[in-house]
């Protein structure tokens, strides 16, 4: 009867210790949730679950071990361990979903960059031949003209310097054109008459070339009656013009 006894005590001490066991293995392998709680408690399992296994190593057939565990002083675990593997799996999968983003962003910018680095060359292409200077386009429109240096009296203070040029041609009037540009900015037309005297128009180089035209207007001594001239010249070097007797025009009028 007492052996019956003893056999159920023991079962039921083996079957506590069972218990006691598999409690301290899930402490210990449970999912971290960051809380100091769970942590002391898988440190306390991990230290007890070592205590027993020392114990039984050394002595397997004892019968006192389980008793043992609490009592029984046991190194503590380094605070420098490293985790269980299964923390680490959030930040692995975190850093792999970071890398792919950031290989994406690369691939993303250097297409932009490509196109940003593809159009300057596209527009470069596209960009028309510069317009040429007034004075250069001056100096076309005299190409075929003589220059010359037979100036009426003060017909030098209008050039300033500046080279004059002349058709190589008179009106039926005999007056002669003269053409220069002071100081490269500005255009004067001079007609000089046979008795010296001369008119002259003046403008601006860069509005002549914007299509403005040239006038200048005068009046001379006839034989019988004053004479009035308009000459004009054109951008594209064409000249027109015509006299007029003062008397005709009062007569018409």
């Amino acid at each position: 009867m007492q052996a019956e006894d003893d056999e159920r005590h023991d079962d039921e001490r083996g079957g506590e210790r069972r218990d006691e066991r598999r409690d301290l293995e899930r402490a210990l392998y449970a999912r971290p949730d960051g809380s100091a709680e769970t942590e002391t408690r898988r440190r306390e399992a991990a230290r007890r679950l070592r205590s027993e296994s020392e114990i039984a190593a050394a002595d397997p057939q004892t019968g006192s071990a389980p008793e043992l565990l609490s009592e029984r002083p046991v190194a503590p675990i380094p605070p420098d361990t490293p985790p269980p593997e299964e923390p680490r799996r959030p930040r692995r999968r975190a850093a792999l979903i970071t890398a792919g983003a950031l290989a994406a962003g690369l691939a993303l910018g250097a297409a932009a960059a490509s196109v940003a680095l593809d159009r300057p060359s596209a527009e470069a292409t596209a960009t028309p031949t510069p317009t040429a200077r007034p004075i250069d386009r001056f100096e076309d429109l005299v190409e075929g003209w003589e220059p010359t240096t037979d100036l009426p009296d003060g017909f030098d203070l209008v050039a300033t310097g500046a080279t004059v040029y002349t058709p190589g041609f008179e009106t039926v009037q005999d007056d002669r054109l003269l053409l220069s540009a002071p100081n490269g900015t500005m255009l004067c037309l001079g007609l000089q008459r046979p008795d010296g005297t001369f008119s002259v128009g003046c403008t601006g180089l860069a509005d002549f070339f914007d299509g403005n035209a040239l006038r200048l207007a005068g009046s001379a001594r006839g034989e019988d009656s004053p004479v009035f001239t308009r000459v004009q010249l054109n951008p594209d070097g064409t000249i027109e013009g015509g006299f007029q007797l003062v008397g005709e025009a009062a007569a018409g009028g």
